[in-house]
């Protein structure tokens, strides 16, 4: 949800004011895209060291820093993406990085206290399973012509948690260590929740209505 606000504020022509500006015929998309990787499978390393090290308050500010800016090149990427003329498979890889970032993050936290955290985790994971299957499944009955909803090369359906409100949960889980079982079962039952509102997207798709 909050993407598609973004997408329609003047605080995406200043990102893409700055992408033009920085980033521009000097890195590519897809190296932005792996610098994300890297960064977000630091800062699941700091999460899962911070229960097991001294510095646990300065290994979790870090892994939020981290955190932070490897959300950030994946808002960028994208941008970038389109300014070279998006390709196949660099959403492919898009799509990856994200998903495998939000993984590791989520099997981190759940090592900071596997007792309490292990059921809201899997119970994530499972719902993340829902969300990519339907994801994939609905973009790979849609024809190409369809895509400019989105202006992506893969299909994309708005939904209740995207990019944006799975950063703003895990970070949260992240920095509030006292919350972390209730916030990780809230964001494990709104995934699922959006994995069933994708399932009734594709079928009002299918059957020729149009979403509300």
């Amino acid at each position: 949800m909050i993407d598609n606000w973004l997408s329609k504020t003047k605080l995406i022509k200043l990102f893409e004011k700055l992408v033009k500006k920085v980033f521009y015929q000097r890195v590519s998309a897809n190296q932005l895209t792996i610098t994300g990787l890297i960064l977000g499978l630091a800062s699941a390393i700091l999460i899962f060291l911070s229960v097991r090290l001294q510095y646990t308050l300065a290994l979790i500010t870090l892994a939020a820093i981290l955190m932070s800016i490897s959300f950030f090149f994946d808002v960028i990427d994208g941008i970038l993406a389109r300014l070279e003329k998006s390709t196949i498979f660099g959403g492919i890889l898009d799509i990856f990085c994200d998903r495998t970032v939000e993984i590791f993050l989520i099997i981190a936290l759940v090592s900071t206290d596997p007792l309490n955290l292990m059921w809201p985790g899997i119970f994530s994971l499972g719902s993340i399973v829902l969300c990519i299957t339907m994801f994939l499944v609905v973009g790979g009955a849609i024809k190409a012509e369809d895509l400019k909803e989105t202006q992506k090369v893969i299909y994309y359906r708005k939904g209740l948690i995207e990019r944006s409100e799975t950063f703003i949960f895990l970070i949260t889980i992240t920095l509030v260590m006292s919350l972390r079982i209730i916030l990780m079962w809230i964001f494990a039952i709104l995934i699922f929740i959006t994995a069933i509102l994708r399932l009734r997207d594709a079928y009002l798709i299918f059957h020729s209505v149009k979403p509300v």
